[in-house]
């Protein structure tokens, strides 16, 4: 598995929220647009035709060609292909206080059937979460008592 350079206890938390803005380097993106942008992209280079150079023939497409392994006499057939990446950018939240810098987890799976896959985002905050103030405490048991 692997890590990424990720720290293991970084949290992150789906991105549901279709609205939600990310910012990378030179692009932004709603939620909802890089969804559908990443998996138009992974449709398109997974469909892509391969071309055999010694016989001038048009072989597969790519797809295909990972839909399944050959290891020895055996052929193992793969259902899924999945691909993983993290990549740093900023988020503003619809409900959120502004541009927040973090990491995007970006999981895009596509079946080998050709029928669609999904893709999932996630984001991790580069900001430690905010501790609640000492007077929440005080508050939670004014209202206990108070009850």
């Amino acid at each position: 598995m692997y890590n990424y350079g990720i720290n293991m206890n970084d949290r992150f938390i789906p991105l549901n929220c279709d609205d939600d803005v990310i910012f990378f380097e030179k692009d932004t993106f709603k939620v909802s647009k890089l969804k559908e942008m990443l998996s138009q992209e992974a449709k398109n280079k997974l469909s892509q035709a391969i071309y055999y150079e010694e016989t001038k023939k048009f072989r597969c497409y790519v797809i295909g060609l990972l839909s399944s392994l050959s290891i020895g006499q055996e052929s193992i057939g793969l259902n899924e292909i999945q691909f993983h990446s993290i990549k740093d950018c900023q988020i503003l939240r619809v409900s959120g206080k502004g541009w927040q810098k973090g990491k995007l987890k970006i999981q895009i799976s596509k079946l080998t059937n050709n029928q669609a896959g999904g893709v999932s985002l996630e984001f991790c905050s580069d900001e430690p979460d905010e501790p609640e103030s000492p007077l929440d405490d005080i508050r939670k048991r004014l209202e206990a008592n108070s009850n």
